[in-house]
């Protein structure tokens, strides 16, 4: 008994507490149904069956449901979307016991009509007996979305007034850029305006400036008011009072030059009917001085719409330099500059005209060609300008001499035409030449000089000597040649033996030209002998030339044409080089006691280096400049300028001998031997071929006589018989040379001569016993004496 109190005791304490465990879990239960019931949410519980298992009243109240509705008999379709269900099943395999954490939103429509929306989350349970349900708890979330469709309705009205304000702003920036860029256009139209404003000032200025400023006058003349506005300057030329001129057209006619009112009325009328582009004339003008002006009047016409002219516009220019310009060109292609003669086109007109007339009227003309001798030299030694005032001097004798109808014209350097008309017979053309040769025997007289001037005339006779005006003046320069080529100072006619030299001679001018570097130059040498003692003293070079087709040339036909060139130049320099050389070889042949002459041109003597290039070839070929003999004429002498002077003095000065040639042949004074230091004098051939002549006896003693008393050798060239050579010794002379002695030889032959100079007879009639023969010959043993020729010669 006693053991079994302590189990009652037991039993009835775990009774006691099984009682208020339940009691207490009762009362849990009921505190938690009061929540649940009383929960504001929707909760239901359902089994996968779609059988509604329970639900709380705030759901039966939400939904609608009838109290006296069995649980069982509802289908949760009923309560939640079919779509929420159907999707909580697809995933009821992957929950397992975790539950389904699914949350969706649904609209839900009353029994009252009204709709709701609910947020559903859903969760899996599984009872004792491993029933699984699904509990679903919902939250009324109407009044939320309620909010937050009109907190989106809202939104969207918001968005849309921005999106509407964004456009106008949009809009507004477009319309700013617009206005912007039409504030930036008319900135920029101001700047344009400004810059207009003041190219247009500029402008104004720039015109105004060329109005007043230049040499053309502006006019404006009004056709239908006859007004016209007249720029300032030219308002001023002529004399006007103000710039606008009433009645215009006689005012200006006043003006006009009378031989010009014709073509400036016509011009004026062609444009203004239209018949010309522009209005452009060219006339007189009278200035307020006086004076008529040349002027280029430019203009161009306005007409209304019935093709009247209203209005001209223009501008006149000052050209009177132009024209003072064209006249002085026009003169000048006509005439010479120089002389005032006419040029030779004029020239060739006239005579054009003039045969035309001579045909007609069966009469005759003559054509003189005048030619100044030596006249280039002349222009070489004392200067251009000393030779144009010497052509103006002989222009003006020639006009001197002539009649009103005949003409001179100057047609090159010192070459002259003219055309004598009218011609009755030969006597009259002979006459006129004449004259012409007379007025020239007086000296031309300068400021410092005296010039002896000749001159060599060629007359041709229409229709005689030519047909036409070309061969009427090319046969009269045929015979000026001719002229030439007999001694100049006089005048020949033209004939056809002289047509036919000219021609030769116009070969000979083009040939020259090659015959020096072709070779075809050879040097032959006439001994000068000693006329007291027969011996060898120089041997003269002359020069020849052998034509490859002519054959052998004579100098008196190419060496003018060399002179006329200046070949001679380059040729005389061969020459010297070429006798130079010959002379060393000689003396290194051993002979000695003679030395060589060569002739040397005006144009040589002319060159500023001639003395150092005879310097240089005596040094080249190592011969003493005491072997060399230089001739010069006496030309030289007279027309001397500064470089012949100096390459004188240098060449004496080297020690090279100047000898004088064709001594006395010129129009000179003695006066130049005081200012030359010179070795010699030559007689020319002329004095010695008449030396019977009383005169030519009486010049050659006198010319014998001045060397002697000057300290000079005189030497006689052209001796050709024995009485010319004792004339020559009883003058004195003392050298002689000449084809009595020797012809020309060459190198080889002319060296024989002073081989044998013992062959030389040299006597005198008075004296012949004073004379022995040696080795088949005689020499002079005194002074008397005489000179034979050997059989050699």
């Amino acid at each position: 008994m006693i053991e079994k109190m302590p189990s009652e005791r037991k039993n009835k304490s775990f009774i006691e507490e099984s009682k208020k465990s339940i009691a207490y879990l009762q009362k849990k239960e009921e505190f938690l149904s009061r929540i649940f019931e009383n929960e504001q949410m929707l909760i239901v519980v359902w089994a996968l069956d779609g059988r509604v298992v329970w639900f709380n009243r705030y759901t039966q109240a939400v939904i609608g449901i009838a109290v006296e509705e069995q649980t069982e008999r509802i289908d949760i379709s009923s309560i939640i979307p079919r779509d929420m269900i159907s999707r909580i099943k697809e995933n009821l395999d992957d929950t397992e016991d975790r539950g389904i954490h699914y949350k969706c939103e649904n609209p839900m429509v009353l029994k009252d009509g009204r709709q709701i929306y609910i947020m559903w989350h859903n969760s899996i349970i599984c009872d004792d007996e491993g029933n699984r349900y699904i509990v679903s708890t919902g939250i009324d979330i109407t009044d939320l979305k309620n909010a937050e469709r009109r907190l989106e309705e809202a939104n969207s009205n918001l968005f849309a007034l921005n999106e509407e304000l964004m456009a106008q702003q949009e809009e507004l920036s477009a319309m700013n850029e617009k206005l912007m860029a039409r504030e930036e256009e008319l900135r920029q139209n101001l700047i344009e305006i400004k810059r207009q404003q003041d190219e247009l000032k500029r402008s104004e200025e720039r015109y105004r400036l060329v109005v007043e400023g230049a040499s053309d006058g502006l006019w404006d003349w009004d056709l239908i008011t006859d007004t016209a506005y007249i720029s300032e300057r030219w308002k001023d030329i002529i004399g006007l009072d103000k710039e606008v001129v009433n009645n215009y057209y006689e005012t200006w006619i006043k003006f006009i030059h009378p031989r010009d009112i014709k073509i400036v009325i016509n011009n004026l009328r062609n444009h203004l009917e239209k018949k010309t582009p522009f209005y452009l004339c060219e006339y007189r003008i009278k200035t307020k001085d006086g004076r008529y002006i040349w002027v280029l009047s430019r203009g161009k016409a306005l007409w209304d719409e019935e093709g009247r002219a209203i209005r001209i516009a223009g501008s006149h220019t000052d050209i009177t330099e132009r024209k003072q310009m064209e006249s002085k060109l026009k003169y000048m292609a006509f005439y010479d500059p120089l002389t005032g003669l006419p040029r030779r086109e004029v020239f060739m007109d006239r005579l054009k005209i003039a045969m035309a007339d001579a045909k007609r009227n069966g009469k005759k003309l003559a054509v003189f060609f005048v030619d100044l001798d030596n006249f280039k030299t002349i222009n070489d030694s004392l200067g251009h300008h000393i030779g144009d005032r010497l052509l103006k001097k002989v222009a003006r004798k020639l006009k001197a001499c002539l009649r009103e109808s005949d003409t001179v014209s100057r047609v090159g350097g010192d070459e002259f035409v003219i055309l004598l008309p009218d011609i009755i017979n030969i006597d009259d053309t002979n006459k006129v030449a004449n004259r012409i040769l007379e007025l020239f025997n007086q000296p031309i007289k300068f400021n410092n000089y005296e010039l002896y001037v000749t001159i060599s005339i060629g007359i041709a006779i229409y229709p005689d000597h030519g047909k036409n005006e070309r061969a009427i003046v090319k046969n009269a320069d045929i015979a000026m040649y001719k002229a030439k080529r007999d001694g100049k100072n006089s005048f020949q006619y033209f004939d056809s033996i002289t047509k036919k030299e000219v021609e030769i001679a116009s070969t000979i001018r083009r040939d020259l030209r090659f015959a020096l570097e072709k070779g075809q130059f050879f040097l032959h040498y006439q001994p000068i002998v000693d006329a007291r003692t027969g011996k060898v003293v120089s041997m003269e070079a002359l020069l020849r030339w052998q034509h490859p087709k002519k054959g052998l040339i004579s100098p008196i036909h190419f060496i003018p044409i060399a002179e006329e060139t200046r070949q001679i130049i380059s040729i005389g320099e061969w020459v010297l080089r070429t006798a130079c050389k010959q002379m060393k070889e000689w003396r290194n042949m051993g002979y000695y006691g003679f030395s060589v002459s060569v002739n040397v041109s005006v144009h040589q003597l002319q060159q500023p280096d001639f003395a150092k290039v005879v310097f240089d070839i005596l040094n080249e070929i190592e011969l003493e400049p005491r072997f060399l003999e230089l001739e010069i004429t006496e030309t030289v002498l007279i027309e001397a300028m500064d470089t012949v002077v100096r390459n004188l003095y240098r060449l004496k000065e080297m020690g090279v001998k100047i000898i004088i040639d064709d001594f006395g042949t010129e129009n000179s004074s003695f006066k130049y031997l005081q200012k030359f230091t010179v070795d010699g004098l030559k007689i020319d051939r002329s004095f010695v071929s008449e030396i019977k002549v009383e005169v030519n006896k009486a010049i050659v003693d006198a010319i014998t006589f001045l060397g002697h008393r000057m300290k000079l050798g005189v030497t006689a060239e052209g001796v050709e018989t024995k009485e010319q050579l004792d004339c020559l010794v009883e003058s004195g002379c003392d050298k002689v040379q000449g084809y009595y002695f020797s012809k020309p030889l060459p190198p080889d032959e002319a060296i024989r001569m002073v081989q044998k100079e013992s062959n030389y007879f040299i006597f005198s009639p008075s004296t012949q016993k004073c004379c022995k023969k040696v080795d088949g010959t005689k020499k002079h043993s005194g002074k008397d004496k005489t000179l034979g020729k050997s059989e050699n010669t």
